[in-house]
């Protein structure tokens, strides 16, 4: 029954009937080709009565973590360790030589060839790189995790030489079980040097925040054990040719994804990654690029939050315009920057297998109404689509038209501008997440211009210049209804009536602005 149960609560093993075997190498994290045999089950059910006796046997995780620790990951005595001038520390040491000296205060970053391998040192124990203070707190010596690994899982090596691979889920019991962790103070932080443990959803440090109560520190990138044991440092980040080099993160508590078994399988496929702001060490928002991409632009998404002025380009003369000020919808420390390509009415999100899926807005809706990244955020908080074509319409006549815009096309139409078929992308995304956002009608970008960090709309062929644009969210039923009888609307409350009412309000938007609504005379305005 506890086996059941604890298969009930699994996303893997929740679909069909109980079957054992596949529980079984579910908890003890076998490969499918393991046979499990008869003597094997039985010292599953034994481990199981255990774990339940000790309050152990919550879930497969929770089962897993035990096991573990009862075939020694975590004993105090353990060949794998972590120490300070040969005096034992809290952590975990799962890749390299058993024993790893721990530096909690320095990283080097370590150039690699096309590769990814990195020269020797001319001289043992010399410096590959160059070393730099780390950037989690000094007051206290992190607890660190020297492990192989990804965005969604981490490599434990048991003591009899075999290794493990452990979810989220798994990981996060495991290190939450550690007696030497829960003897830390509660400040002091916890340390991945687990390559791209930072990377996509963030799920697997999210997830150990959440069970451990603590901050964890992940880099986007590869981050890990200093490759030469003679080194005195002990976490180094690899910086590969042609690749993003990514960034430092904290994780605090309260993120933990949750079990919404309604999301399509491919919104774990879509590759994006957090933007971290080179100001404050923070992330403020999200990436949509592949690799190729990601490496021309991850400095300038860094200064996202610093960049308080724009410039024109006009793509035809290759000519940027003086720079002009920015002005922002909301506090610049609140905006929640969305990085990606875009056409009218579709968000175009890199998939891990290679290529794109053209989201339409209400896949694009769906996708972004479920970062936790941007709904933990404070209702005050608005968004900064750094996606091109953000606020063009996209009429169902043209849906199958390449990109407008560009050099040889004009600007996208709509043949009903006020029509449902015609909202934006960037409107749509305001009106599910409930927030302002900043859009453009065209092309645009982020970069630098002289000195300062900046972003660019393109010109038409022509020379004719775009403008940045705001969308605020729309109003909903009850909204449109207290509007209609506050403007003395004919009719009843009706489906027709609000639908009225909407092109009424998104008529008056487009002439006076989108804060139309808070004039004085906007029921005059609705009535005509």
């Amino acid at each position: 029954e506890v086996l059941d149960a604890a298969r009930r609560d699994d996303p893997v093993l929740r679909p069909g009937r109980f079957e054992a075997d596949a529980v079984a190498r579910r908890v003890l994290r076998l490969a499918p080709y393991v046979l499990v045999d008869p003597e094997m089950r039985r010292d599953l059910y034994a481990m199981v009565r255990r774990a339940a006796e000790a309050g152990r046997a919550s879930g497969v995780a929770a089962l897993t973590a035990f096991h573990l620790a009862e075939e020694g990951v975590l004993a105090a005595d353990r060949a794998r360790h972590l120490a300070i001038g040969g005096t034992r520390v809290p952590g975990l040491n799962w890749t390299g030589p058993e024993a790893a000296e721990l530096n909690g205060l320095l990283v080097e970053e370590i150039p690699t060839d096309g590769t990814g391998t990195v020269a020797p040192p001319p001289v043992p124990g010399t410096s590959l790189g160059t070393t730099d203070l780390a950037p989690w707190p000094w007051d206290a010596t992190p607890y660190a995790v020297l492990a192989e690994g990804g965005h969604d899982r981490v490599t434990a090596a048991l003591p009899d030489g075999t290794t493990r691979d452990l979810d989220a889920d798994a990981f996060a019991e495991l290190v939450a079980a550690d007696p030497a962790l829960r003897s830390l103070p509660d400040a002091t932080p916890i340390v991945l040097a687990v390559p791209f443990a930072g990377d996509r959803y963030l799920d697997l440090p999210r997830t150990l925040a959440d069970r451990t109560g603590r901050t964890v520190w992940v880099h986007t990138g590869v981050a890990r054990r200093h490759p030469d044991p003679a080194s005195g440092t002990t976490v180094a980040v690899l910086r590969r040719s042609g690749k993003p080099h990514g960034s430092w993160l904290a994780v605090a508590p309260g993120l933990a994804p949750g079990a919404d078994d309604s999301a399509p399988a491919w919104h774990r496929d879509v590759l994006s990654q957090p933007v971290v702001s080179d100001l404050t060490g923070r992330q403020i928002g999200r990436s949509l690029h592949d690799d190729g991409e990601l490496v021309e632009r991850e400095d300038h998404f860094g200064r996202l939050d610093r960049m308080t002025v724009y410039a024109h380009y006009n793509p035809a003369t290759r000519t940027y315009s003086a720079k002009l000020p920015l002005e922002d919808p909301g506090p610049k420390d609140k905006a929640y920057h969305l990085a990606g390509h875009g056409l009218p009415g579709r968000l175009l999100l890199p998939l891990a297998g290679g290529g794109s899926r053209p989201a339409g807005r209400h896949e694009a809706g769906e996708w972004l109404r479920r970062r936790k990244s941007l709904s933990s955020l404070p209702e005050d908080h608005w968004i900064d689509l750094v996606v091109c074509h953000s606020s063009a319409p996209r009429d169902s006549a043209t849906q199958d038209s390449p990109p407008a815009g560009g050099l040889f096309r004009a600007a996208p139409f709509a043949a009903d501008p006020l029509a449902d078929d015609a909202v934006s992308l960037g409107q749509h995304l305001a009106n599910v997440t409930g927030r302002t956002v900043r859009l453009s009608h065209d092309v645009q970008g982020a970069g630098t211009h002289g000195d300062d960090p900046a972003r660019l709309l393109w010109t038409d062929v022509r020379g004719r210049r775009w403008w940045w644009e705001t969308s605020r969210p729309e109003p909903g039923e009850a909204e449109l209804d207290r509007l209609a009888a506050r403007a003395g609307l004919p009719g009843e409350p009706s489906p027709a009536g609000r639908a009225a009412t909407l092109r009424l309000v998104r008529a008056l938007r487009r002439v006076l602005g989108p804060d139309a609504e808070d004039a004085a005379d906007h029921p005059d305005l609705l009535r005509g």
